[in-house]
C-alpha cells in the first residue's frame, strides 16, 4: 500500500511539472501576440503616414485603389493573427484540461492496523497454605514443667537465628541453653541435636555472619524439636 501511494504521488508531481511547462508556453504565446499587436499598430501608423504624404497630383482612382489594397492587406494580416491566437488558446485549453484530467487522485493513506485486543490476564493462583512442619520423633516423656523449660531454651536459640547474626553470638546462646537444659535433666535426646547445631555454627569464624542457607536449615530443625516439649 505504501509503495502504491508513493507511485501515485510521483505521477501527480510529473503531471504538475508538465502543466507548468504548458503554462510557460502560454505565457510565451501571449508575449508573441503582444509583439504582433505592436507591429500591426506600427504598420498602421506607417500606412496612414504614407497616405498623408502621397502627392496631391496623383490620380484619385489610383490613390483609392492603393488605399483599398493596403486596407485589405491589413485586414487579412489582422484576421490571420486573430485565427492564430484563437487556435493557440483553444489548443492550450484542451491540453491543460487533458493534463488535469490525467492527474491521479491521491490515494488515502493506509489505515493503521487496529491495536491487538488485550487478552485477559488470568488471576494468579493463590499459594497453597504452608504445610506445618512434621514432628520429628515422639513427644518427650518428661514432666510438663521440665519440658516447658527445655522448650523455652530452644526458643532462645531460635530467636538468635536472624539474618546477619554473628557466629560467636549464636554459639554463646547455644552453649548457655545447653547448660541450662543439663541442669533441668541430666540427659535428653535434644542434647544430641544441640551438639549438631553447635558443630554447624562452630565452622564459622566468630565474627562472621551465618549464611542464609545454614540459618534456614537450623531454624527448621529447631522448630521441629520445640513441639516435642510443648504440653498437648
Amino acid at each position: 500500500m505504501a509503495e502504491q501511494f508513493l507511485n501515485r504521488l510521483e505521477k501527480i508531481e510529473a503531471s504538475i511539472n508538465q502543466l507548468g511547462e504548458t503554462l510557460k508556453r502560454m505565457i510565451t504565446i501571449l508575449g508573441t501576440v503582444t509583439e504582433i499587436k505592436s507591429e500591426v499598430r506600427v504598420a498602421k501608423d506607417e500606412i496612414i503616414s504614407v497616405v498623408k504624404e502621397s502627392p496631391a497630383q496623383a490620380a484619385p482612382a489610383t490613390s483609392g485603389e492603393d488605399n483599398r489594397e493596403l486596407a485589405r492587406m491589413v485586414v487579412e494580416e489582422v484576421g490571420a493573427i486573430r485565427v492564430f491566437v484563437q487556435e493557440s488558446m483553444e489548443n492550450l485549453k484542451a491540453e491543460v484540461a487533458q493534463m488535469v484530467a490525467n492527474i491521479p487522485a491521491p490515494a488515502p493513506p493506509p489505515a493503521a492496523a487496529p491495536p491487538p485486543e488485550a487478552q485477559p490476564v488470568a488471576a494468579p493462583a493463590a499459594p497453597p497454605p504452608p504445610t506445618p512442619a512434621p514432628m520429628a520423633g515422639a513427644p518427650s516423656s518428661l514432666p510438663a514443667d521440665r519440658a516447658m523449660q527445655i522448650a523455652k531454651e530452644l526458643e532462645k536459640i531460635l530467636g538468635s537465628m536472624k539474618m546477619g547474626c554473628k557466629a560467636g553470638d549464636v554459639l554463646d546462646i547455644m552453649t548457655e541453653a545447653k547448660d541450662e537444659i543439663m541442669r533441668i535433666v541430666p540427659s535428653d535426646p535434644v542434647m544430641v541435636k544441640i551438639d549438631s547445631w553447635v558443630g554447624v555454627v562452630a565452622g564459622y569464624p566468630k565474627r562472621n555472619e551465618l549464611q542464609a542457607r545454614d540459618i534456614l536449615k537450623l531454624k527448621k530443625d529447631i522448630r521441629a524439636e520445640i513441639p516435642k516439649y510443648m504440653p498437648a
